[in-house]
C-alpha cells in the first residue's frame, strides 16, 4: 500500500543516499520524535480528563475534583503547546541542514561529471533539480518526521483512551478505519506520478529561461521577442496546470475526511446516546467519546498529509539520486603519472570517437604527430573533427579506440588534473564570470600572483592599457559573460589569463574568427608573444594565423586527408587549396594573402 513508504520501489532506490543524509542529524530526528510522542500522549490524556470533568464535577458535584482537573486539563495543553514547539523547531533544523547538505553535494558532484553528461542534460533541468526538488524534499523530511511519528502515536493513544472509556464504540469506529485508507492511498499514488510531472515540468520553464537570457543577444537582433514570451508562456502554463492537478489532489482529502469523520461521529453518537439513555454508559464517557473521536480526525488528516508529502519527497529525490548515481569523473588520479612539461610531442594512434547517441564517428582510426615546439594548424569543414581532437587532448572526452600519447606516454596512463595544468585553452566563446577583471584573470590558479605579475601578463596580451583605463581598473566588474566588454576585449583578458597560467600545451580554437579586424590585430599581436617556446595547436579559418604554422593538417569526417606547409599544399590540387580558395570567393581572404 502506498502509506507503506519504505516498500515504495522508490524509496528502496534512495534508501542508501537517503540514510546517509540524515545520518548527521539524527539527533534532532530523535529528539523530534521523542517530543513527538510527549506531545501524543498528552493529546491522549485529554478525552479521559474531559470525561472525569463532567462525570466527577457536573454529574455528580464532587467539589474535591474544582482544583485538581482544571490543572490537569491546563497541563496537558501547556506541556503539549512545549512539546510540539520544540519538535517542530528540532525537526526543521534537520530538514535545512540535510537539504543544504544535499544541494551542496549535488552540486559538487555536478561539478565531477565528465563533460559528455552537460550535453545530454539541459542547464534549466539541472538548475531545478539543485532548487526546486531540494525545496520539496526538506518539506517532506520536516512534514514527514513530523506528522507521520507524531500523528501516528497520536492515533494509537488516543485510540488507547476511546479503548478504556468504551471498547464496543471503539471496535465499531476501527470498522470504518479502511474507509479512511482508500482515499489516502488512492491520493498518495497519483500526487507521487504528478509531482514528478511537475518537476519535470519547472525543469523544462528554467531551461527555457536560461536559453532565453543566454540568448537575448540573438532574440533581441531578430526581433524575436514575441515568439520567445508565448513559448515561456506555454511551459509556464504546462507547470501551473500539473500544480493544479496536485493542489486538487492536496486538497481533496480534507472534505473527504471530514465527511467520512461526521459519519463515523453520527453513528457514535446514535449508539452511544441509546447506551447513555438506557444508563449502560455515563454522559461524561459519551463527551469524551464523541472529543476522542473528533480528535482523532486531526491526525488522521496530518498522517494523510504526510503520505502526500512523503510521495512528493520521494519524486524529488528521485531525479536527484538519478544526478547522484552517475559515476563521478576522477580528475586527481594520484596513483597515475605526474607531467610537468612536453619536450617530444604529442601521437594520436589509430583514435576512432564517437559522441554518446550520434549516429557516426567523429575521429575514425586517426593517426597524426604532433612535435612538440611547433605550431600546428587543423584545418577543415564544420564537424570535420578538428575540435573533437583538441577535446580529447585534456581528457574532456576519451577515445573509443585507440590511443593519444604524451611524450610516449598514454594519456590514461597521466593524472587528468596535472595534465589540465599544462593545457592552456583560448576558444571563440570567451567564458568570463560575473566577477572583476582581477578574480578572471587569477580563476583557477593555485598559487598567489603580485600586482606586477598580473600587469606583465596583460601587457603581453596587450590588455593592461584597456584595463588601466577602465573607471576601477582591474577591480572593474565585467558583467555576466562579459558583457560589458568587447568581443576583442575579452579575448584579451582571456589571452593574459593563459600567460599567468604559463601552459605548456596552447589550443587555440577559432580564437579570432568573431573578431573585426582592428581587434583581430591586436589579438593576433598577442599570440604571436604568447606562443613563442610553446607547443601550439590552432583550429582556424583565418589564413593569418594558418600561414604561421610549421605544419599544416586537413581533416575531413573524422580522418587526416593531408599535411604540409601551406606552400606546400597550395603547389598542387589538394583539398586545401581548394579551401583557401572557397575563402577568396566569400571574400574571407584577399589573393595577395594567399602568396
Amino acid at each position: 500500500m502506498t502509506f507503506l513508504f519504505w516498500k515504495d520501489p522508490a524509496y528502496l532506490r534512495i534508501r542508501p543516499y537517503f540514510h546517509a543524509w540524515i545520518r548527521p542529524y539524527k539527533r534532532y530526528i530523535v529528539g523530534g520524535i521523542l517530543l513527538g510522542i510527549v506531545a501524543s500522549a498528552m493529546n491522549s490524556g485529554i478525552p479521559l480528563v474531559l470525561r472525569e470533568l463532567i462525570d466527577k464535577i457536573f454529574t455528580l458535584k464532587d467539589t474535591h475534583y474544582l482544583f485538581v482537573l482544571p490543572l490537569a486539563f491546563f497541563l496537558l495543553f501547556a506541556v503539549k503547546g512545549v512539546a510540539v514547539f520544540y519538535q517542530n523547531y528540532l525537526l526543521r533544523i534537520a530538514a535545512l541542514r540535510m537539504v543544504n547538505d544535499v544541494r551542496t553535494s549535488l552540486v559538487g558532484h555536478l561539478l565531477s561529471l565528465p563533460l559528455g553528461y552537460f550535453g545530454r542534460e539541459g542547464t534549466g533541468s539541472l538548475m531545478s533539480r539543485v532548487t526546486y526538488d531540494a525545496e520539496r524534499l526538506q518539506g517532506g523530511v520536516a512534514n514527514t518526521f513530523r506528522d507521520l511519528i507524531q500523528q501516528g502515536f497520536t492515533i494509537v493513544g488516543v485510540l488507547a483512551s476511546m479503548f478504556l472509556m468504551s471498547p464496543k464504540l471503539t471496535l465499531f469506529l476501527l470498522v470504518t478505519l479502511p474507509l479512511v485508507l482508500i482515499p489516502i492511498r488512492k491520493t498518495g499514488k497519483k500526487l507521487k506520478t504528478l509531482s514528478r510531472k511537475t518537476q519535470e515540468s519547472f525543469g523544462d520553464v528554467n531551461q527555457h529561461l536560461s536559453e532565453t537570457l543566454s540568448s537575448i543577444r540573438l532574440i533581441k537582433g531578430v526581433v524575436s521577442e514575441d515568439r520567445e514570451r508565448q513559448k515561456f508562456r506555454e511551459y509556464s502554463n504546462e507547470f501551473v496546470g500539473f500544480q493544479i492537478k496536485t493542489a486538487k489532489y492536496n486538497n481533496l482529502l480534507s472534505p473527504i475526511m471530514e465527511t467520512l469523520g461526521a459519519l463515523a461521529a453520527g453513528l457514535a453518537v446514535w449508539i452511544g446516546g441509546y447506551a447513555v439513555i438506557h444508563g449502560t454508559l455515563s454522559f461524561g464517557t459519551l463527551v469524551g467519546f464523541i472529543a476522542a473521536a473528533q480528535m482523532l480526525y486531526q491526525p488522521i488528516k496530518g498522517f494523510a498529509g504526510a503520505q502526500a508529502d512523503i510521495q512528493q519527497s520521494l519524486a524529488a529525490a528521485e531525479r536527484m539520486v538519478d544526478i547522484l548515481s552517475v559515476p563521478e569523473e576522477r580528475v586527481h588520479e594520484t596513483e597515475k603519472q605526474q607531467i610537468g612539461s612536453l619536450s617530444q610531442g604529442l601521437e594520436f594512434r589509430n583514435v576512432s570517437f564517437s559522441y554518446p547517441g550520434a549516429g557516426k564517428n567523429a575521429l575514425s582510426n586517426l593517426s597524426l604527430t604532433l612535435k612538440a615546439g611547433t605550431f600546428v594548424a587543423l584545418v577543415g569543414a564544420s564537424g570535420s573533427g578538428k575540435s573533437t581532437l583538441a577535446n580529447l587532448l585534456p581528457k574532456f572526452y576519451r577515445p573509443t579506440e585507440g590511443e593519444i600519447f604524451w611524450d610516449g606516454v598514454p594519456l590514461s596512463e597521466i593524472d587528468s588534473a596535472s595534465l589540465r595544468k599544462v593545457i592552456g585553452f583560448v576558444t571563440q566563446d570567451v567564458i568570463l564570470m560575473n566577477q572583476t577583471i582581477r578574480e578572471n584573470l587569477i580563476y583557477g590558479l593555485e598559487r598567489e600572483v603580485s600586482e606586477s605579475e598580473l600587469i606583465e601578463a596583460a601587457t603581453a596580451a596587450y590588455a593592461h592599457d584597456f584595463i588601466s583605463a577602465l573607471p576601477q581598473g582591474y577591480d572593474t566588474k565585467v558583467g555576466e559573460r562579459g558583457i560589458f566588454l568587447s568581443g576583442g576585449e575579452k579575448q584579451r583578458i582571456s589571452l593574459a589569463r593563459v600567460v599567468l597560467r604559463n601552459p605548456v600545451l596552447l589550443i587555440l580554437d577559432e580564437a579570432t574568427s568573431a573578431l573585426d579586424s582592428e581587434s583581430e590585430w591586436m589579438v593576433q599581436k598577442a599570440l604571436d608573444v604568447i606562443m613563442k617556446g610553446r607547443t601550439t595547436i590552432a583550429i582556424a579559418h583565418r589564413l593569418t594565423t594558418i600561414r604561421q604554422a610549421s605544419i599544416v593538417h586537413v581533416l575531413e569526417d573524422g580522418k587526416l586527408l593531408e599535411s604540409g606547409t601551406h606552400e606546400e599544399l597550395m603547389e598542387t590540387d589538394t583539398r586545401y587549396r581548394q579551401f583557401i580558395s572557397h575563402l577568396m570567393r566569400t571574400g574571407d581572404v584577399l589573393p595577395e594573402e594567399v602568396m
